[in-house]
């Protein structure tokens, strides 16, 4: 498995270097260097998913667990090559290497380690023929609200106030009326301890845990709409919600977490650098 593990990975190294040459020769020419950064980089997460999931049945992984070893090795060897190999081989400086990660500054490259780090997981488990239509949609959604988050960020931060605002209206209704209808995200938890608190804790407070939640969204949504000194109540409040969830893996359309999170950081950032823009 290990040696399969390692072959894969390699695969996905050669696809990160054409990556990068379609980065530099077509796209910074034509959209910029920002918004080819950010394109380049939902490209090369796309990608590691895509290989995963080919190829999860030769790595062989045999059980959750195992598959979780792949995605740690992964980003242990990912972030190795990236730093040891990019600074003493490519020469590339300190500060351009970990400018790659300065979320706030519209460089969002920490997508692509994240994805590296929960793809096998979710490749093991897969993706259930009745989901593929609305866990497209969601990370299509999620793509375009990370692209705006460069391109309009203020669009995308009106964006993710109404996703808050409307989550915040319907969990409340889900923890008084149906409670038990979270259950079903058990299943797909990537984590077994997560599962365990699905059907233990929130399974036995009848729904309480589900309406402070939707309180918790509720204040997000107020805090990114008023923007402003309340911003970064509201993007710490939407990463740590999103984080949260992040281990629901198919059930939260994992990397769509990742994604508006990582965009509220941009448009926190371009808020600093222009408070006007972030406004209206």
């Amino acid at each position: 498995m290990i040696l399969h593990a390692v072959l894969i990975w390699l695969a996905i190294c050669v696809l990160a270097v054409f990556n990068g040459v379609f980065r530099e020769g077509v796209l910074k020419p034509r959209l910029g260097e920002r918004m080819a950064h950010v394109v380049s980089t939902l490209l090369l997460s796309a990608a590691v998913f895509v290989v995963t999931f080919l190829s999860v049945n030769w790595i062989g992984p045999r059980s959750l667990g195992q598959a979780w070893g792949v995605g740690v090795g992964w980003v242990m060897m990912t972030l190795a090559f990236e730093f040891l190999a990019g600074h003493y081989v490519f020469k590339n400086p300190w500060e351009k290497i970990i400018g790659d990660y300065r979320v706030t500054r519209g460089r969002v490259w920490l997508l692509v380690p994240i994805c590296t780090l929960f793809a096998p997981a979710m490749a093991y488990l897969g993706i259930d023929t009745r989901y593929a239509v609305p866990y497209a949609v969601s990370l299509t959604i999620a793509s375009a609200i990370l692209l705006l988050s460069v391109a309009r960020p203020s669009v995308a931060r009106w964006i993710v106030t109404l996703i808050f605002a409307y989550a915040a209206v319907y969990n409340s209704w889900l923890g008084l009326a149906k409670p038990e209808e979270y259950q079903g995200f058990a299943e797909l938890a990537l984590l077994p301890w997560y599962r365990e608190i699905i059907t233990g804790p929130f399974l036995a407070n009848d729904g309480l845990y589900i309406v402070l939640i939707a309180i918790g969204q509720g204040i997000v949504a107020l805090t990114t709409a008023l923007a402003g000194r309340w911003l970064w109540i509201g993007v710490v409040g939407t990463t740590l919600f999103l984080a949260g969830i992040a281990p629901l893996g198919l059930g939260s359309a994992f990397p769509f977490s990742a994604l508006v999170a990582l965009a509220a950081w941009v448009y926190l950032g371009f808020q600093t650098e222009s408070p006007g823009r972030c406004r209206g």
